[in-house]
């Protein structure tokens, strides 16, 4: 054997154990959860128990706003002549295109409409209004059983992202999915996002998301027991759900993991062996042939600028997407492009409409211009960074399915490093798909969830 190559795994074991100290002496692995909390206006106030009907109405007024916005914005640049793709951003004829698509043809009346196919509810829990979807199963006495389940979204999406993937779990038999199970849905805007009230004081984070999602499960909603799925930040909340309220869970499902190569020695030790040996330490690597710490922190570093911006200054960056409609239109399109699959960022026409309507992703946008809400869920990027929880690797114990997209940010992980923070039970690795899995690929997330299901 090489001595190069076996000089480099020790310097390699060498430096995991140095590293692994000097991180897990920052991370706070056993956070405590505060029991309550209050982001309310004001001082606290006793919360109305009350869950009221709610329907999606859009002002008139706000949207010919809108479109007079579009038609006057000012769109200065010019396009580079050796540049043909989306490597520095949105082209601006595909800007143009999109601007007037949603200025001139995208139907406001209809996306209302569209919006307000499921039930929908609102209720006061620590002092915001959380909006939520409750979809009941249409056929109940089709099914086996019928098991709750709460979706949990991300940035920058929202509750709508589920609207093609709903109808497949809760009446799967009738979307060409052979189960005997079914699924009760609750589907909750994150406060700050969509339809739900913004926090009005700092430190409304995922533990503290999580802590009111809960409660809504248990307390309001009266399920004794429930599972949870998630990919972004829902994937975090889920697995905050996972690790301080197991008692309430059955499992959680997750399409993107927070995982890092300092979470622990081991963590770090696997990562560097299977970026030169992925035989050595990945079952199926086969599928992590090309499994590499640089690459994939590499593309992080280069997909993640937003981050950086919301994580320390958002109300800067949020107040000028909050009073551009272009500018809040070019930020999200190109992370819908690059998010779904990164060789779509070397096409003319950024890849997007090969896996989504220009109606759907413009009922995303106009959700967050209506609402004026882009600026309070940049605001989550901060206090997740502030508490640390991002960094939490404490085991989750509870049954956990991970579904694998290729082309999610950072790639799929192994399923040896899933399992050193998860009680891993189901790991599915699919050949395409994305960071916006329910979004894009509805009918193949659905299966895995149903799968998942079964178990229980």
């Amino acid at each position: 054997m090489n001595k190069l190559f076996i000089l480099s795994i020790i310097l390699t074991i060498i430096l995991a154990i140095y590293l692994s100290f000097l991180f897990i002496g920052l991370k706070e692995d056993d956070l405590k959860i505060p029991e309550k909390g209050y982001f309310g206006r004001g001082e606290p106030k006793k919360d109305d128990l009350n869950i009221k009907n709610f329907k999606i109405e859009f002002s008139l007024k706000e949207i010919n706003q809108l479109k007079e916005r579009l038609g006057k914005s000012r769109i200065g640049h010019f396009e580079l002549e050796n540049i043909n793709d989306w490597s520095y951003g949105v082209k601006l004829n595909e800007l143009n295109e999109w601007s007037n698509y949603w200025k001139d043809k995208f139907d406001f009346n209809k996306m209302e409409g569209n919006l307000n196919k499921y039930p929908q509810y609102l209720t006061q829990i620590e002092g915001i209004m959380i909006h939520f979807l409750h979809v009941k199963p249409p056929k109940p006495k089709a099914y086996r059983r019928i098991i709750p389940l709460i979706l949990v979204h991300g940035w920058p999406g929202n509750v709508y992202e589920f609207y093609k993937i709903i109808p497949m779990l809760t009446d799967p038999k009738s979307h060409s999915l052979d189960f005997d199970i079914a699924f009760e849905i609750i589907a909750p805007s994150i406060p700050g996002y969509g339809f739900s009230e913004q926090p009005h004081k700092k430190g409304f984070d995922s533990i503290a998301t999580a802590r009111i999602f809960n409660h809504l499960m248990t307390e309001r909603l009266g399920f004794k027991q429930y599972l949870a799925q998630g990919g972004d930040w829902g994937s975090l909340i889920v697995s905050t759900l996972g690790r301080y309220f197991s008692t309430n869970l059955i499992g959680i499902h997750i399409n993107m993991a927070f995982i890092s190569p300092f979470d622990s020695c081991k963590h770090f030790i696997l990562s560097l062996i299977g970026c030169y040996k992925p035989e050595w330490v990945f079952s199926e690597s086969e599928h992590f042939k090309n499994f590499s710490i640089k690459e994939k922190y590499l593309g992080l570093l280069e997909e993640s600028g937003y981050m950086h911006i919301q994580a320390t200054k958002p109300d800067t960056v949020g107040v000028g997407l909050n009073d551009s409609p272009i500018g809040l239109l070019a930020y999200i399109l190109e992370k819908f492009s690059t998010w779904t699959n990164p060789s779509f960022l070397s096409l003319p026409d950024g890849g997007i409409l090969k896996k989504y309507s220009r109606e759907d992703i413009l009922t995303i946008i106009s959700i967050y211009w209506l609402q004026g809400n882009i600026l309070s869920s940049q605001r989550y990027y901060k206090e997740n960074f502030l508490s640390k929880n991002i960094f939490n690797s404490k085991y989750v114990n509870i049954p956990t399915a991970y579904a694998a997209f290729p082309y999610d940010i950072g790639g799929a992980t192994p399923k040896e490093l899933i399992q050193l923070n998860y009680n891993l039970t189901q790991m599915t690795i699919f050949s395409d798909g994305g960071h916006f899995a329910a979004f894009e690929m509805p009918k193949e997330l659905a299966n895995d969830i149903l799968n998942f299901g079964l178990k229980f």
